[in-house]
């Protein structure tokens, strides 16, 4: 009998012996056969419940949220049963029910039925003790001998309180001998709300019974909490909002705007209600698709309403608990700002005085605003743009002679609200004359810059004390850099820094430098000279620059290597192709060399395939015809045929002496070092000798090739060649023993 059907038989056999145990009370008046009719039922039902396999039937929903209830293991812990899980839920609102029974220690033929009802608890449940205690004057205290018929006594539960909510435990009578009690517990975990119920009948109640129940009820609420606690992260939400442009002007209009996610993933949260209140006064909106709301009041015009406003923002959304932020309203009475400056300090009679600046309110720029420029009585006007910033020009008269002009200017915002400021400029008959020189025309990184400023007057004598600033300017990055001095008694100033680095060696790649300076003293019109300088760093290829002597300026492709001894390279920016050398030894005779062309022919195209520039076969003698190949920093793949004896060599040379022959050929025509002092780099030689000398015997330690393809004997016996030729990554060629003719090489990378 599956669990099924002994439930469905047990249930129809308790419900066949009630109905006879109630139905033969009326027809057999006689009270002893009534007292029998009633003993044989009662024993009947004890048989029943004692021998019957009583099977729990479970049946789920397979939702989504059925995790949250007791799981029949989880249930077993309390000596309970599973009769049914139901998971209703939808979406993100939550309904889950999981009913379960018990059997009494103390009355094992009557069961004790649970039921765990969890639901996402709404704003407006109250769950609170206080309310449930309102609505409740008396408790049912246990300890009576029979139960109190329904119509004679009811009887008021037991309340208490529960962690934020409240417990409800008591009893009814259903006749004199027969009562119900159990209770409801309702509280919230993790956003949720939580109604455990428990249910017995009995027959009298007995205080044992009474805490019996009441231990076992509130065993299963906290254990249902707990699981709740343990596994259910609540659903919530983020609010976001958009800073207040503060302060506002009386009258303004205010935006408010912001966003709602979900906090967990960050997706919005569309059609949630907004509900905003401003000081007392409330507005309302929702959010759209993408989870963005925009809410716009006005402010009452006047004075009165200048002050600080709080703002309360409460979201509201199915299926999460509401969510606040605060923020603040601040309503001043706005100042209008003008600035005012000229280009100069002073001036020479004809020049032009530039007058700038803006008019802002808070720091923004106010557009279209009327201005008025009184200088000295001469009246000009102009309108600001639509930044807010406003231009003039103003020419000196030519007959000035020695002047102070005074400037004010006054910004008409509105019809009641101004802005005014001042200031002064020079008109002097001489004017200072100011010349930049430099000892070159162009640096390299880490050479000395020696600057020569000289101030003169109109008739080209040198004015000492003159006040130097003197603005430096990266063209590409417009970094600026401002510093201050004075011409000496010869007028000038010396001044000198090193080029291409910064204050911490860091090298600096941000343009051609300009060098501006302006020359101030009193009695004279301001001077002022500008010079650019170019060198290394400026991000300008210069023809006088390469790759080895200026890096930054003239990198090699990806696919290139800096080598002035290359005989493939570019003669402007030394930089040439990657270059794999084919060398065959003439210690081999015509047949060997004939033995191995069809694997030169392979390794060859293989070479090509990757890129690199392939030379001609190139015949070797000795040692020193292929270590000043291997001096070349563009020499990254090799290819050797040749006789070997006793261990990987090339031409009769190990690993162990290669340093040695590599550093002996930079003495030699057409090594790396050789060229580069000799030949193709002998003009920078002076300058780039460490560099070039520290690149030869990076060479010489690790020639660091990509490929090295090895058809001789013993090539492979031991690593040492691969290991000192190769990069780590890089692939070697080569063969363990005697080289035969059917064989072929085994291919192995180096670590």
């Amino acid at each position: 009998m599956n669990s099924s059907q002994s439930h469905k038989r047990f249930s129809f056999l308790f419900l066949l012996l009630a109905l006879t145990y109630r139905f033969s009370i009326p027809t057999f008046q006689n009270s002893r056969m009534q007292s029998r009719l009633r003993w044989v039922a009662m024993l009947s039902l004890f048989a029943l419940v004692l021998f019957s396999p009583v099977a729990v039937l479970e049946i789920s929903a397979a939702g989504p949220y059925e995790y949250l209830v007791l799981n029949q293991s989880e249930a077993g812990a309390l000596n309970l049963d599973t009769i049914q899980i139901t998971d209703n839920s939808t979406g993100t609102d939550i309904d889950v029910r999981g009913e379960y029974v018990g059997t009494s220690v103390l009355d094992p033929s009557r069961g004790i039925t649970f039921t765990a009802h969890i639901t996402l608890i709404s704003p407006t449940d109250d769950i609170s003790f206080e309310t449930a205690l309102a609505n409740c004057s008396l408790c049912a205290n246990p300890g009576w001998g029979n139960c109190r018929p329904w119509g004679v006594g009811f009887e008021n539960p037991c309340l208490s309180r529960f962690e934020d909510g409240y417990i409800n435990f008591g009893a009814y009578g259903i006749d004199r001998n027969r009562c119900w009690f159990g209770g409801t517990t309702v509280f919230s975990a993790n956003g949720l709300k939580i109604t455990i119920t428990s249910e017995k009948l009995d027959y009298g109640l007995t205080q044992a019974l009474w805490d019996e129940v009441k231990r076992r009820h509130d065993e299963f609420a906290n254990l249902t909490a707990h699981k709740i606690r343990t596994t259910y992260d609540p659903l919530t939400m983020t609010l976001t909002l958009n800073q207040l442009n503060n302060p506002y002007a009386p009258g303004e209009t205010v935006t408010l705007n912001g966003s709602i996610a979900n906090t967990f993933d960050s997706a919005p949260l569309a059609n949630a209600g907004i509900n905003i209140d401003v000081d007392g006064t409330l507005f309302t909106t929702t959010s759209d698709a993408a989870g963005n709301f925009n809410v716009q009041f006005d402010i009452a015009a006047g004075v009165g309403s200048l002050g600080a406003y709080p703002i309360i923002v409460t979201v509201s959304l199915s299926g999460y608990p509401d969510t606040t932020e605060t923020t603040s309203l601040t309503v001043e009475e706005i100042v209008p700002e003008v600035t005012v400056n000229t280009d100069k300090a002073s001036y020479a009679p004809g020049d032009t005085v530039i007058i700038q600046g803006h008019v802002t309110e808070r720091g923004n720029g106010v557009p279209g605003v009327p201005l008025n420029l009184n200088i000295s009585g001469s009246i000009l006007t102009t309108t600001t743009d639509g930044s807010g910033g406003y231009r003039v020009e103003f020419q000196v008269p030519a007959d000035t002679v020695l002047q102070t002009f005074d400037l004010t200017v006054t910004a008409i915002v509105t019809a009641t609200s101004t802005a005014t400021n001042s200031t002064t400029f020079t008109v002097v008959t001489q004017a200072l004359t100011v010349a930049i020189t430099t000892d070159k025309d162009h640096y390299l990184i880490d050479d000395a810059v020696h600057c020569t400023i000289e101030i003169s007057d109109d008739a080209s004598t040198p004015v000492p004390d003159a006040g130097l600033t003197v603005t430096r300017t990266y063209l590409a990055s417009g970094r600026k850099t401002n510093s201050s001095g004075a011409s000496d008694a010869l007028g000038e100033n010396l001044w000198t820094f090193t080029w291409g680095k910064d204050a911490g060696n860091k090298i600096i790649e941000e343009g051609r430098l300009k060098i501006e300076v302006t020359a101030t003293k009193t009695g004279y019109a301001d001077g002022y000279d500008t010079i650019t300088l170019s060198g290394c760093g400026d991000l300008i290829h210069d023809g006088v620059e390469d790759c080895l002597d200026c890096e930054e300026d003239c990198a090699c492709g990806p696919a290139e290597v800096c080598d002035p001894s290359s005989d493939y390279k570019d003669s402007a920016t030394m930089c040439g192709p990657k270059v794999a050398c084919i060398f065959i030894s003439r210690g081999l005779g015509w047949y060997h060399e004939w033995w191995a062309s069809d694997d030169i022919k392979w390794i060859r195209k293989y070479y090509q395939k990757k890129g690199y520039t392939v030379t001609p076969d190139i015949y070797v003698n000795e040692i020193n015809d292929v270590a000043k190949y291997l001096s070349r920093p563009s020499t990254k793949a090799i290819a050797y045929t040749g006789h070997s004896a006793g261990g990987p060599k090339i031409e009769e040379t190990g690993s162990d002496m290669l340093p040695d022959m590599i550093q002996s050929s930079n003495r030699s025509a057409g090594s790396f070092l050789y060229r580069c002092q000799f030949e193709s780099y002998a003009a920078k030689w002076v300058d780039a000798q460490d560099k070039i000398k520290a690149i030869a015997n990076e060479k010489i330690n690790h020639p660091n090739l990509d490929y090295v393809f090895m058809f001789s004997c013993y090539s492979l016996d031991d690593y040492s060649l691969r290991d000192y030729l190769l990069k780590s990554g890089g692939t070697y060629w080569g063969h363990y023993g005697k080289l035969p003719g059917h064989s072929s090489l085994t291919e192995i990378d180096k670590p």
